[in-house]
């Protein structure tokens, strides 16, 4: 199956993509509940695909990348609907854990996708990520027409009853999309060694994702509480990004092909250090958008050369079980970043988190510069 039969699926199940953050954080704040309760959803969401991330490498091997793909699109429809009935921190825990899963799911599915396609491994998450931005542009649209007509409770309930009915259009329209063949099996004794350099990709990822996640789950309480400002004027401040975004994904994904997966990786980790710290000095919200903005570039453009690299020259037909050990180590560091930042967050004020995050990508540039050889990867050693 080719991906472009399924992007207007991973579009349409893409809907609360970008709101979710802004939305969360309002509804965690309408129910009581604190900024380190926060933290925790964001925590469990991570800890959820840790888990999937043990299981569904091998499974996505054995299996079709279309069944699971399908089985993507029902957990987000399942997910949705258990947000939109979600009163309790109880149950936004259950509904954050079936998300993760979801999430982890259609990650996998699209990377195989892309990785059979033999094309620039980096452009194609570049478009993968810019049909799910495409989505959520959407979605800004749609959740602008239910809360413009309802209280916030309700809004809430009625944009994820929708969004769960439209996970499920997807489906249905995938299932219409089915393939006329599957995909060929494997030997199932063979294995992937990771190289020398694929373990020490493997560790640099696990570390960005620790000062990412910090940064970026804090950063909507954060502004509200330094710049005192409502939600409203909070989601401006993502429009930005999330547009440029949309639409430049598979051109950023071209940047570590045409000059270098390690300059890439190691220029834009430093202007990241650069700017998270500039946040925090902004003398009001439309710089910190601004700046912002241009954080969240360099990241996209570090995250997509980083897995490019680490992807060059393994098979297709091992790319699930191979992806998802890799993808562990973003779970991970997903879990441990929150939990830093919400506690630091509480304990020292607003501004230390990202003081943190700035120092941590500061020793990862180092890092990059040390670990990763300028030549790129060797052959590939398999195992059967």
């Amino acid at each position: 199956m080719k991906y472009e039969k399924v992007a207007l699926s991973i579009v349409l199940v893409s809907l609360p993509i970008l709101v979710f953050d802004v939305m969360l954080t309002a509804y965690t704040k309408e129910l009581g509940y604190t900024v380190f309760q926060l933290s925790i959803l964001y925590s469990v969401y991570s800890f959820s695909e840790l888990i999937m991330r043990l299981l569904i490498g091998k499974v996505s091997d054995r299996y079709s990348r279309y069944a699971v793909l399908c089985c993507a699109l029902f957990l987000y429809g399942l997910a949705f609907f258990l947000f939109a009935q979600a009163r309790s921190l109880g149950y936004l825990l259950a509904a954050r854990m079936v998300q993760g899963a979801a999430g982890i799911l259609l990650t996998i599915s699209a990377v195989s996708l892309i990785t059979a396609e033999k094309t620039s491994f980096a452009r194609g998450l570049g478009r993968y990520s810019g049909n799910r931005q495409f989505g959520g542009i959407l979605g800004i649209g749609l959740t602008y027409y239910v809360f413009y007509r309802s209280d916030f409770l309700e809004g809430w309930n009625r944009l994820f009853l929708i969004s769960a009915a439209f996970a499920i259009v997807s489906l249905v329209y995938t299932l219409a999309q089915r393939p006329s063949h599957t995909k060929d099996t494997f030997s199932q004794s063979e294995k992937i060694v990771y190289t020398v350099l694929e373990q020490k990709i493997w560790i640099l990822n696990f570390l960005y994702c620790i000062p990412g996640r910090m940064a970026g789950v804090l950063i909507i309480p954060y502004m509200m509480e330094v710049y005192h400002v409502d939600m409203a004027a909070v989601a401006y401040v993502f429009i930005l990004p999330v547009m440029l975004s949309a639409f430049l994904s598979p051109r950023i994904g071209q940047i570590g092909d045409r000059v270098g997966y390690k300059t890439t990786i190691l220029s834009f980790t430093l202007i990241a250090a650069v700017l998270v710290v500039l946040l925090v000095f902004s003398p009001n919200l439309w710089i910190f958008a601004i700046i912002w903005t241009l954080y969240q570039l360099a990241l996209t453009a570090q995250d997509y050369s980083l897995d490019a690299l680490f992807v060059e020259g393994v098979p297709e037909r091992v790319m699930g079980n191979f992806y998802g050990k890799y993808m562990f180590g973003t779970s991970l560091g997903g879990i441990i970043g929150p939990f830093i930042g919400g506690s630091m967050f509480h304990l020292a004020g607003g501004r230390a988190p990202y003081f943190i995050c700035s120092a941590f990508l500061a020793v990862i540039t180092v890092l990059v510069w040390r670990l990763i050889p300028a030549k790129g990867k060797c052959e590939r050693e398999m195992i059967g």
